[in-house]
Parts: structure tokens; sequence; C-alpha cells
């Protein structure tokens, strides 16, 4: 704790704090990602203080309401007016004027809005995908982020609300925590609360006899019901958020804490001394020990990583060739071939405007494999060879991940171009992972069936097809003992990481994640269910992957909203379980490794080092 002082209020937000002091005036500290932390007025006298995801906003003794901090959607721009009450999620927040809700930020006009779908409230509470409040008859009222209202009836006295979860004291001091759609993660104590506080994957509550903290929900995603670790006391006020609790003890200071054995941005070292990248979404390495970027506007350039290094070469730009950037189209992966001392060659996956193209709006993109030859470390443009082509007119869902196996063959991702129902057929190539084998490749035959592909005697299918039922398969990679980890984006309800075999049907649109349709089950006969899987509390779009350095052959990945990042292990007993590398990392898009097993995580306009070979080893 960085401050010496008494407070009357706390606020938590994702990587700072801030707390009223007994004149009224606030006080933070920590870190505001891409906001400032400075108070706008340093006169400023409030209320209340609450704290978003990576801003703050006060409640004046007129009823103005101030903010500061990350604006990127208008979150720190409340509107003009006199309210009585304020609260603030991740990127938005909202403020009661005579019960009325009005709420400004993400998703929201300029100006804010008056939310008309919701009855007289108090005690509101804003996460990312709810705004909840009791109304003036103590039932429980929820809005979504689709404008769905849900009330639960009562009696209630307080809540507290996380990023998709909302959890409520009973008069009766016991815990309610939602239902249907936005459940909460695992079951509350028993134990009777006098005021609880939901973060993104936790809650915590001071004890209605003891004013002790118990903290209950999910400390690794995956692990519903695992008990949280809360500081010794007695608290009179707590306030949780992204994975930052605080807590104010009966004398008004405050006591903050963080989930533990987690890197921070600022323990995690810049690669490449800290060289800014225009999206980069590849990395890997060259024979010369240095390592490719590949950027998703069509650039490849060579990196050292060693310190006072010469200034990186290009390595292949085709950026006049690429069809980017709106949505997810660029470049979107790149690989040598395996035995490139042989083979110089540079195979790479981007958005073209086909040759077939006639002209309506994007109906003639097309998602091309490519490979180049490499001469004295560049690829030479007019050696471009077309191995495989895939019609893909709108703008998501590409996939793209380049893996060649130990059998030699080439693996690509692909996505099903937001066309769900095709992951199903097999006459199509979109939502699949094919395996072709490019070696010898000619114009006049770019790539071979290997004849252990799965569906080559079935004659209503392509013969390249080596899994299916695949939703974007944006990353995936094989462990050294041979299996491979794909990383499926979800649409609305989960994120999954499958080990697919020859023939596999991963589910898709039937099933996302484990959660299928009436009378499925993720299991069934035909279906291949995921290993791992989380939900929307702990993300919105897995970026996969890499298998770490380490012997157990464990896989890293991320989330591109949440900025966290995991390792995801096998245990005898438990089966496949995550735990917390580093939070807070930013935009992730990717992860590569280097020829000695350093991983990076790539993320929107940087490159980290994540870990050295060897780190967690026993």
């Amino acid at each position: 704790m960085p401050v010496d002082a008494q407070f009357t209020q706390i606020a938590a937000g994702k990587l700072h704090a801030c707390g009223l002091q007994p004149n009224g005036t606030p006080l933070c500290w920590g870190r505001n990602i891409n906001g400032s932390m400075e108070i706008p007025d340093g006169n400023l006298t409030l209320n209340q203080i609450v704290a978003g995801l990576n801003f703050t906003c006060g409640l004046r003794d007129d009823g103005a309401i101030a903010c500061w901090g990350q604006n990127n959607h208008g979150q720190a721009s409340p509107p003009n007016g006199r309210f009585d009450e304020i609260a603030a999620g991740s990127s938005r927040a909202c403020g009661l004027n005579g019960g009325a809700l009005t709420c400004w930020g993400g998703g929201i006009p300029d100006g804010g809005e008056t939310i008309q779908e919701i009855p007289p409230l108090l005690g509101i509470q804003v996460g990312s995908g709810l705004t909840c409040g009791l109304t003036l008859d103590a039932d429980m009222a929820c809005l979504d982020k689709d404008s769905e209202l849900a009330i639960t009836p009562g009696p209630f006295i307080s809540l507290g609300i996380g990023l998709n979860h909302v959890c409520a004291i009973r008069t009766d001091g016991n815990i309610f925590c939602g239902e249907g759609h936005y459940s909460y993660r695992s079951q509350p104590p028993s134990t009777k609360f006098a005021q609880i506080a939901g973060g993104w994957y936790h809650t915590c509550g001071i004890t209605e006899t003891s004013g002790d903290l118990e903290c209950w929900g999910s400390g690794v995603p995956g692990a519903p019901g695992e008990r949280l670790s809360a500081p010794e006391g007695k608290f009179a006020a707590i306030s949780i958020g992204w994975r930052n609790s605080c807590a104010l003890t009966l004398d008004g200071y405050a006591t903050c804490w963080q989930q533990p054995d987690v890197q921070n941005p600022s323990e995690l070292l810049e690669a490449f001394g800290g060289v800014k990248f225009d999206q980069p979404v590849e990395l890997f390495p060259l024979p010369d020990d240095r390592l490719a970027v590949v950027e998703r506007r069509g650039i490849i350039e060579a990196y050292s990583d060693e310190p006072n290094a010469a200034p990186p070469k290009t390595m292949l730009d085709i950026a006049d060739k690429t069809a980017c950037c709106n949505a997810e189209r660029g470049m979107l992966s790149a690989a040598l071939d395996p035995q490139f001392d042989k083979f110089p060659f540079l195979y790479i996956y981007y958005t073209v405007v086909s040759k077939h193209a006639n002209g309506e709006n994007m109906r003639g993109l097309a998602g091309r494999l490519a490979r180049f030859r490499v001469e004295s470390g560049r690829a030479i443009r007019d050696s471009e060879l077309t191995i495989v082509e895939v019609p893909q007119p709108r703008k998501y869902h590409y996939g793209g991940a380049i893996r060649f196996g130990e059998d030699g063959m080439l693996y690509l991702g692909i996505g099903e171009n937001f066309s769900a129902e095709k992951a199903q057929f097999l006459d199509t190539l979109l939502g699949k992972i094919i395996r072709i084998d490019v070696r010898g490749a000619t114009p006049e035959q770019p790539y071979r069936i290997p004849p252990d592909n799965p569906f080559v005697n079935n004659p209503d299918a392509r013969p390249e097809i080596w899994a299916y039922g695949l939703r974007n398969p944006w990353r995936m990679d094989f462990a050294p003992d041979g299996r491979l980890f794909i990383a499926d984006v979800g649409e609305v309800k989960q994120e999954e990481i499958s080990l697919a075999a020859a023939g596999a049907n991963l589910g898709w649109p039937m099933c996302e994640g484990n959660l299928c349709e009436e009378g499925m089950e993720a299991d069934d006969d035909g279906l291949t269910a995921p290993i791992y899987t989380y939900g929307r509390g702990d993300g919105c779009a897995i970026i996969g992957g890499v298998t770490a350095p380490r012997p157990d052959n464990g896989f890293i990945f991320g989330d591109y909203c949440s900025g966290m990042v995991w390792l995801l292990e096998q245990e005898e007993r438990e089966g496949w379980r995550a735990r917390i590398l580093a939070q807070a990392v930013g935009r992730i898009v990717s992860f590569g490794a280097g020829a000695d097993g350093t991983v990076y995580v790539l993320a929107s306009n940087k490159i980290i080092e994540l870990l050295q070979p060897g780190v967690g080893e026993e």
C-alpha cells in the first residue's frame, strides 16, 4: 500500500485504486492503463467515488459527475445533470437521478443515454455485460448488453457485480448469485454477509458477525469454487476490481491485494529494445538466429533480440498485394519449410483480392496459402507460388495458422468466414484444419493429398480435410510429442482448446465449447469435446498459443480482451487446469517462440518476452 492516509470510501479498478479522504478529496495510486491518474481538479471534493476498469468517477456535492482516466469509449466523459448515485464498470458508467438510470461510455451514444427498459432503481452496480440495481420493492433488476431485462424477486439489501455475474445479499444475510445466461461460476459460501463486492472472476464479502473478509469464485479460470486468500483483520468496506481488491479497516486505512504469482507489465521485458510494431501476428526463428516478425499489413522483417543489434531487415514486403486491414483481413501467418536447409521456402497465408473477383463489395476476397523462395535472407516476390486459395468473402473468421507436423505435412487452420453451417460441410474447406503435402510443389501440382488423410475415400468430402467443426482456429501449435493444440475462438459463450485427431469433428456450430444444442453433449459419439473452456467472465477471444518450454508440454495461451496469459497443464487427478502467467499484457493477438525456447507475447503494437527456457521446471 503506497499511501498512508485515512479514507471513508475505497474504489478498486484494474491495476489502480482510489480512496475518498474524510474531507472529501480523492487520492489515487497504482497504474491506470492508457489513462491519466491525475485528478482533473486539484480542489475537487466528492461524496462518492467509483472505479471502472481503467478510469475513475466521482460524484460532486452538487450532484455533478467528474471522471478521469482512460476515455477510449467515452467512459470518462459523463453527461451533464444532477445525480444521486453513480457506478462504474469495465468501459461504461451509470448514474441515478431520482431512480432513473442514465449510462455513458462503451456502446452508448455521446452524451449518455437514459435507459427506459429498467424500473426506478437504488444501489446500482455496473459490470461489463450487466447493469443491475435494486428496485423500490427491493427486487434485483438486471439489464444485459442486449437490453434484456431480468427481475429477481427479493427482498435484497445490497449487491455486488462482476464482469458478467451478480451476487446479492438477502435481508437474512444469505447470498444469492445470479442464475441463467449470466450465472455465477461457483456456489457462494453459507456465511452470512453484511456487504459484498464483485470482481471479474471472484466475489468478496465482509461477514455479518465478525467483520472478517471471505472471498470465493474462480481464482484460476476453470477452477470454480476455489477459495481465494484475503487479508486478515476487521473491515468496514470492500471494493473489487479486475483481480485488484481493496478493503478499509475499521479505522479507515486501506489494504489492497492482487492475485499472487502473476506477472504485471512492469515485470515483463519488451523485446527488440521496445520497438513499436504495427499489428504483429506471427514470430518464428530464422536459420541465422534472428527472429522473423510478421505484421498484418503484409510485411515480414528479421530482428535480432541481442543488445546493440543491427537494424531489422525486410524479409518480404507484399503490402501492396495484401487485402488489409479492415476487420480480420491481412497477412495472418507464416512458416519456414521444416527442411529449410534443403528447401529454402517461406509459406504465408494472407487475404487477397482473388482473380475470380466479381466486383461485388468484398465478394472477390480469398485466403491464399502461398510459397516464396528465400535467397540470402530475403523472400523473392516474383517466386510466389499459390498453393491453395479459399474464397472468403466476409470480413471475419479467416483462421490462418500455418504449422508443419513431425510428419512433414503442412497443416492450415481455416475459419468458417462467418458461415457457421459450413464448418460441418465436408465439401468446403471453411471451418477446417487441412493437411497437405507441399514437398515438390509445382504450378501444375501445388500440393498432393496425403494418402492417410481421413476423407480421401469419401467422394462427398474435400480430401484435404484433416479435422472439421471449427469456428475460427486463429492459432494452433504442435507439442513435441505430436499432439496438436487448437485454440478456437467462441461466439458469445465459451472459448475452447482442443486436442484433435484425424477426422475429428469439433462440434461447431452445434456446440460452442461444452455448451451444445438441446439433446446433445460435447462428447457425443462423433464429436470431440474440448479439453478446456472458459466463459465471458474471463475474456472475449482466445488467442493461442505455443507449447511451453517445459517437459510436460503445457500450452500457453491468452485472451484478446482481458490481456491475461495462462499455462494449460494436464494434472494427474484434476485433468487440464490453467494457471495465470501474466496479466494486463494488452491486446494479445498471437504468441511465438525463439529457437532457444523463449516464449514471446505479440500484442497490438509490441512484443513481450514472457518465458525463458526452463522456467517452471522442477
